[in-house]
């Protein structure tokens, strides 16, 4: 029995086109490159995270252009980071942020689903080492690029101020 094309769904026919087309783009992106070659080469950087001198456990460092440039991160794991040199940072000045959290064992109810519950976690690295973090890395492009970064959990003492 002989089948017109106009018996199928229309939907289905563009389905099937996608599945072509698909692939084929992302073969075209991998071979054309979607990146600005004027942009610096990124470079493979490594490093430790300590907190209160243990190894941080498990965490995720962000290294932040200070001058423009794409942003690095890297996952933490047993107190050592490292990326490789196509998603390393470009040579320049970076603002690192450091976050990491641990699960509280408990459960709270979720902000954004009503009725649902969520687990607990509080952030186990201050916020002078993440969202207002004081650290800072210049990635070098003929060095070494390896930091270690020795967090505290605690505040640093406040001077005291001696009066006359």
């Amino acid at each position: 029995m002989l089948t017109n094309r106009t018996d199928r769904p229309r939907n289905r026919s563009l389905v099937s086109l996608a599945a072509r087309l698909v692939p084929a783009a992302l073969v075209v992106a991998a071979v054309v490159g979607c990146g600005d070659s004027s942009e610096p080469p990124r470079l493979p950087v490594s490093g430790k995270v300590t907190l209160d001198g243990k190894p941080l456990p498990a965490g995720q460092l962000t290294f932040v252009p200070l001058d423009g440039r794409t942003a690095s991160v890297a996952e933490v794991r047993d107190g050592a980071f490292q990326t490789d040199g196509s998603t390393g940072p470009a040579p320049g000045r970076y603002q690192v942020e450091i976050y990491a959290v641990e699960s509280t064992g408990k459960t709270i109810p979720s902000p954004d689903i009503p009725g649902a519950t969520i687990e607990e976690e509080r952030d186990l690295v201050p916020e002078r080492y993440n969202v207002k973090s004081e650290l800072t890395a210049e990635v070098k492009p003929d060095g070494d690029n390896a930091y270690e970064f020795a967090l505290t959990s605690q505040a640093p003492a406040a001077r005291k101020v001696r009066r006359r």
